[in-house]
This record gives structure tokens, sequence and C-alpha cells, in this order.
């Protein structure tokens, strides 16, 4: 299996999952690693 840094998107589209679901402060840092 490739990973994404080798696999080649020229002509294509790629849909990203993305959880951010992280707890952030009054100053949007992330309060717990």
């Amino acid at each position: 299996m490739q990973t994404i840094d080798k696999f080649n998107f020229a002509g294509k589209k790629a849909f990203v999952r993305v959880d951010f679901n992280v707890p952030l402060n009054e100053n949007f840092n992330i309060t717990d690693d």
C-alpha cells in the first residue's frame, strides 16, 4: 500500500477526513496531548 506522500494525485480528487475534536482553551491552544 502506498503512503499519501508517495501517491500521485495528478488529475485526481481526494477526500480526506480529519478529526479536530481536541480540547482547546480560550486562546485556541490544545490543552491536552
